[in-house]
């Protein structure tokens, strides 16, 4: 029952990264240097964006939506390579993750992401959810004058050349795309194998 909640929990939030963007209040920002949006991520020798299915053709709102939901996703999974390699490698918090439950961050540390999750109590797992939320909705709000991915206000590093500005967005893009992979690769060769790639390594 306890691993079907989790499942539930982890299919709603994933459909939230798909949900519409809701109606939002102008934003000023101090980033002046508008850049192409089509041109980030293409890479030589390729001189356009590669779309096989043609979903280009369904207009440029959904291809602003589409590349919203692609920077978000793969600067998470950014983060989740991270996350699974630093237990593997003896990074871990001091102390409890549940007092009531007396569970240690060392226990939840695994070379299995799904083995993990389940050693979180359910009350943890509502916690994360109800922040990340929290975060889409308020602090980190993706608003719809901004740039896609432009969640962090005008404190971040501004590039006012456009083609180093292009440079550094099309590394993220494909850091994030490299990632999302990564780290699907990571989740199921640990169910197929029961070992974390550390250990796989041989470390």
């Amino acid at each position: 029952m306890r691993q079907t909640l989790l499942a539930l929990f982890l299919l709603f939030s994933s459909a939230l990264g798909f949900a519409p963007l809701p109606p939002s209040r102008p934003l000023t920002s101090l980033s002046a240097v508008e850049v192409n949006q089509k041109n980030i991520g293409v890479l030589r020798p390729f001189s356009g964006i590669y779309d096989p299915l043609n979903l280009m053709a369904d207009g440029d709102e959904a291809f602003r939506r589409r590349r919203i939901s692609e920077i978000k996703h793969g600067r998470v999974a950014m983060v989740a390579v991270i996350g699974n390699l630093a237990p593997q490698l003896g990074i871990v918090f001091p102390g409890y993750i549940s007092t009531s439950e007396k569970v240690l961050f060392s226990d939840v540390a695994t070379g299995n992401s799904f083995t993990a999750l389940t050693k979180i109590p359910l009350f943890g797992v509502f916690q994360i959810l109800v922040f990340a939320g929290l975060m889409e909705c308020w602090t980190w709000k993706q608003e719809k004058t901004a740039a896609p991915g432009d969640v962090g206000g005008d404190d971040w590093v501004r590039y006012q050349d456009v083609a180093v500005k292009e440079e550094k967005l099309t590394k993220e893009l494909q850091n994030g795309r490299l990632a999302m992979l990564a780290i699907f690769g990571l989740m199921v060769q640990e169910q197929l194998n029961g070992k974390g790639a550390i250990e796989m390594l041989g470390f």
